[in-house]
């Protein structure tokens, strides 16, 4: 579904860029459509090249002329951007807001008028449209404005609305996880170099055994618990493995990091 809406990107980023390549391979929205803005002039002009969009010359011409913004900052520079643009935002304009920590009710209040505001939670394998994104509606979202944000993130992948309590969780969850995920891939090369893998040779297992383990999850339908049963045999190389793993309290090491990060997000909604 192709729809003619003017776009306009405050923050060009990497969430930001993985959002436009899948609206624009996904046929949702013209490249001429789009316009972004960034304070870090090399990301724009690379926006730019890679996909055909525009470049916005004037900020507030491209707040008046838009008729969907994303907000795609850093939730520290929401202030600072409102006090920019708050003057030439149109009551009919939706904004859809990727700023973590940053709620539907603060923008409203900070807006002073009756528009539309979607949040939204997506993560960085958006990058190649296999991403997963929750939304939720703000107060004054018509219900065909949220169908058409809802298709527009289908475009890079899977999505999901929830109540906006739950978005701290979900940023601890999907927003940071891609990272734990690269992190303990990261690790588990490591270690198979030190115990005499080649390094090309164990990032392609890494690689493979992570993508797999997630299609299998995926295909399956079966429980992460049910799937790591079924590779673990009693007194095998799998138990002794996740034996470790709990003789360092793994798990309470995972509860507290995602606690941190939800922590972190509530700190940036205050």
């Amino acid at each position: 579904m192709k729809i003619s809406k003017k776009f306009f990107f405050i923050g060009s980023g990497n969430m930001a860029q993985a959002i436009i390549r899948g609206l624009i391979e996904a046929n949702f929205v013209e490249a001429e459509n789009i316009v972004c803005n960034d304070i870090v002039k090399e990301k724009v002009l690379n926006i730019q090249q890679r996909f055909g969009v525009s470049i916005a010359k004037d900020k507030r011409k491209a707040i008046i002329e838009a008729d969907i913004i994303f907000l795609s900052v850093e939730p520290q520079n929401v202030f600072k951007v409102f006090d920019e643009i708050r003057n030439f935002i149109k009551r009919k304009t939706v904004i859809i807001s990727i700023a973590a920590g940053i709620t539907t009710k603060f923008i409203e209040d900070d807006v002073k008028k009756d528009v539309a505001v979607i949040r939204a939670m997506p993560n960085i394998p958006a990058l190649v449209r296999s991403g997963v994104t929750a939304l939720c509606k703000g107060r004054f979202v018509s219900n065909d404005q949220f169908q058409k944000a809802k298709s527009l993130f289908s475009s890079v992948g899977k999505v999901e609305v929830l109540d906006e309590r739950n978005f701290d969780i979900i940023t601890s969850l999907s927003g940071s996880g891609p990272a734990y995920i690269f992190y303990f891939c990261e690790l588990m090369q490591e270690a198979a170099e030190k115990l005499g893998l080649n390094k090309k040779v164990a990032e392609i297992f890494v690689v493979q055994t992570v993508y797999g383990s997630g299609k299998l999850l995926e295909m399956t339908r079966k429980s992460a618990k049910a799937l790591k049963e079924k590779v673990k045999s009693p007194n095998g190389t799998t138990a002794a493995a996740l034996e470790c793993f709990e003789d360092h309290d793994l798990q309470n090491i995972v509860y507290e990091a995602m606690k941190q990060a939800m922590n972190r997000s509530r700190e940036l909604s205050k």
